[in-house]
């Protein structure tokens, strides 16, 4: 199997577009194996805490990845996944350098989701906000520091055949546990600043509703 970077490389020679642009007021619509990878800084530096943010609008049920964050030596540094459950919830499945932790928020089919993770290496303290309110928190890879050099793609999980289908907007990753984002200027990923390749079915459009939740 060709290493992820050499991936990189031939998606991006086969990507239908390459731009660096202010997304706001658009969303990515994803169909089948649709998919979008995001470029960041170059950093050499380990993350000790990481934010991110993102809004999601699905009616599929089935389990479909959002974000990955996938390094040479982990596919899973972070991955989010989320899927419609038999109990009428929807559950969340968060990764933390391979290990998964799992948040069940209310059901809320036909509504916009924004979500917001956020992690500490000094306490391994997980926190998942859903729609501006808090989950009960978790403790996942106390002690670990998550790798640079990542592939980072929307609505794909890395080596696996698990795709997104529906809108995601308002993409924002910093490297701090972010409290008050008016307060803060994002260093990793922004949406009002991204740089970013489309593969497959996925194209950018306008959207005129919805906003009110989304807006960080």
């Amino acid at each position: 199997m060709a290493p992820w970077w050499l991936c990189l490389l031939l998606l991006a020679g086969l990507s239908k577009t390459s731009l660096q642009e202010d997304l706001e007021g658009y969303s990515f619509i994803f169909s089948h194996k649709g998919y979008v990878t995001l470029e960041m800084e170059p950093s050499h530096d380990l993350l000790e805490n990481i934010t991110v943010c993102l809004c999601s609008f699905s009616d599929s049920p089935s389990k479909q990845a959002l974000f990955s964050y996938a390094t040479k030596d982990q596919d899973k540094e972070i991955l989010i996944y989320k899927a419609h459950g038999l109990d009428g919830f929807w559950w969340y499945t968060v990764y933390i350098g391979g290990v998964p932790q799992r948040f069940r928020v209310p059901d809320a089919y036909q509504d916009w989701h924004q979500i917001c993770i956020k992690w500490s290496s000094e306490t391994g303290v997980l926190t998942f906000e859903f729609n501006r309110s808090t989950l009960p928190r978790k403790v996942v890879r106390q002690g670990y520091f998550i790798r640079p050099h990542a592939l980072v793609q929307l609505g794909r999980a890395h080596h696996e055949d698990i795709f997104f289908q529906g809108e995601i907007q308002q993409v924002y990753m910093w490297n701090s546990t972010v409290n008050d984002f008016s307060g803060y200027n994002p260093s990793m990923i922004r949406w009002n600043n991204l740089s970013y390749e489309t593969q497959g079915n996925v194209v950018l459009d306008s959207c005129y509703w919805g906003r009110s939740i989304c807006s960080i």
